[in-house]
């Protein structure tokens, strides 16, 4: 399960303590993984190395003055990662059962000489997804696959076998996936519910249908097609989501007229070619409107660019989501991200299909801007850059949905910039959006490496004095600064393993709600212990 799990660090196996000690050092990026390397050290003998350990632990220090809930903070913790780890384990017990089962299905289908591709499609779908991280056994298992053979049989004897494999396959399929929801509600109990979206998400690629999925994550059917509460009100209204054209009549011969080069202009209610709408609304007064679930696109671009941006939103939002779970509001946001609750906030965006346009109707705030988000509009602005566009535009969408989500709609520049540029460059794995570690967040990779070289770069004590309350983010080294709070938000996030993820998100939503704490109170390490900590992880610390 690829980016699914919080990731463990990787050391070699069947190394001595001694020579795993390095690599062990270099994944120990915060408090609790350095004792539980100090710890091993101790346990394995390692006198100088333990040495070495304890005198990084002594530059972390707890504040003079801790927080009034750090009691409190530091069991949420707990219960966090263990709510993790038990997923995990769950699932890598569940993943070796299934490979088992699996096994049996096509033992039973060597011994019928039963292997029509529909059959092996389907025992190598679900494996390809379970034990992606298995290599070997995933290996194993496709050559188990490829070595049957389909013999000759009456269609009455085929359909027979047919039956019976469906009732098999799907008996085991059923079985893994069910005790899925245990992980799922475990997550959810410890406030994890972006990660229990995640594995609802997982669970759907690998069963498409279950129901009790779908239904978990708000969604409801509609004929053939499982539907979040927005898709369902558009259906009663006799409208389908499409992939290609957007919101279409549901009937089959109004489908025929836009495969025949048609489309329906649902400002005008009238049907006309596609060149005569896109000619139509390629003007900023008279501009397509489509809306989704969460947005508004108003854009003069043709239609079928039109339906990919509105696509992209959706899954982005999903994507702020997933990542920024508590600041969406406790249960009323669980509610909302998991269909429970209708949205009543569409977010307006503005998209132009050139510079020209953009300047014109847009009117951004500097000549160099490439997009923009207003708190006073409440809408975001972008025009069509080529390749850069939806970098640009998931920053400013980070920006304007945690602005329009947020209860002051603003926070300190270091928070909101690392809160951007850590969504900006989001990209699309497996039909969702996914982050790529520190090789995918450009600003915080380019921040280390220019540290390692030894270049001056914003530490985070540089961060939170200079771009805090009353800072000027646009003074100085404007990309240094951008640099620096994103190696400062990617740290913050994913440091100790992620353990601090949910203060960090908490810092988030006190910031946009216009009460920041003092920064040593979320994480309780003092200032210097965590500027320290940050520094030691571009420096020479080893993540994904």
């Amino acid at each position: 399960m690829t980016g699914l799990i919080l990731a463990l660090s990787v050391v070699a196996q069947g190394a001595s303590p001694a020579a795993e000690f390095e690599q062990r050092l270099k994944a120990a990026t915060g408090p609790l993984s350095l004792h539980a390397l100090s710890a091993w050290c101790r346990k394995n003998k390692l006198q100088a190395e333990d040495k070495r350990v304890r005198e990084v632990i002594a530059k972390v220090v707890p504040p003079q003055r801790p927080a009034r809930d750090a009691a409190k903070r530091e069991a949420a913790r707990r219960r966090a990662v263990q709510a993790r780890e038990e997923v995990k384990k769950f699932l890598a017990v569940r993943v070796g059962s299934l490979n088992k089962k699996l096994g049996a299905i096509i033992d039973w289908m060597r011994d019928k000489h039963y292997a029509p591709d529909s059959a092996t499609d389907r025992i190598l779908g679900i494996a390809r997804r379970v034990l992606e991280d298995e290599v070997e056994e995933l290996a194993a298992l496709e050559r188990n696959v490829r070595s049957l053979e389909d013999g000759e049989r009456t269609s009455v004897a085929q359909k027979s076998m047919d039956r019976q494999f469906d009732s098999r396959f799907d008996a085991v399929r059923r079985e893994f996936t069910n005790k899925i929801f245990t992980a799922v509600e475990k997550c959810m109990k410890a406030g994890e519910t972006g990660f229990a979206y995640d594995v609802y998400r997982w669970l759907l690629t690998i069963d498409p249908d279950n129901d009790r999925a779908h239904r978990g994550l708000g969604e409801t059917r509609a004929g053939k097609h499982w539907l979040r509460p927005y898709a369902v009100s558009q259906y009663r209204a006799g409208l389908i989501w499409d992939a290609r054209w957007g919101w279409i009549p549901r009937h089959e011969k109004m489908r025929a007229r836009y495969d025949n080069g048609e489309a329906y202009d649902h400002a005008t209610k009238k049907w006309g070619t596609l060149a005569q709408l896109n000619a139509l609304h390629n003007d900023g007064g008279n501009p397509w409107k489509i809306a989704s679930e969460h947005f508004l696109l108003i854009s003069t671009a043709d239609l079928e660019q039109n339906v990919k941006l509105i696509t992209r939103l959706e899954a982005f939002f999903l994507q702020a989501f997933r990542q920024y779970d508590r600041f969406f509001g406790g249960k009323r946001g669980t509610a909302l991200i998991f269909g429970m609750a209708r949205n009543t906030k569409q977010l307006k965006v503005y998209f132009y299909r050139n510079r020209d346009q953009f300047r014109k109707y847009a009117k951004p705030p500097t000549t160099w801007a490439a997009g923009f988000y207003s708190g006073g509009s409440h809408a975001s602005y972008f025009y069509d850059l080529g390749r850069g566009t939806t970098r640009v535009m998931q920053h400013e969408l980070t920006h304007q949905i945690l602005g329009e989500f947020g209860r002051r709609g603003g926070a300190y520049a270091w928070i909101s910039e690392g809160a951007a540029t850590f969504l900006e460059n989001a990209k699309m794995e497996d039909g969702a959006l996914a982050l790529g570690g520190i090789k995918g967040n450009r600003r915080a990779y380019d921040y280390r490496r220019r540290t390692r070289k030894g270049e001056k770069q914003h530490s985070l004590e540089d961060m939170v004095s200079k771009f805090g309350r009353g800072g000027k983010w646009d003074s100085g080294d404007v990309n240094s600064n951008y640099r620096g709070a994103a190696a400062t938000w990617f740290f913050l996030m994913t440091f100790d393993n992620g353990r601090y993820r949910g203060d960090t998100v908490q810092l988030l939503s006190d910031a946009y709600g216009g009460r920041p704490r003092e920064l040593h109170e979320y994480y309780g390490v003092s200032p210097e212990g965590l500027t320290f900590l940050m520094d030691r992880f571009y420096r020479e610390c080893e993540v994904n």
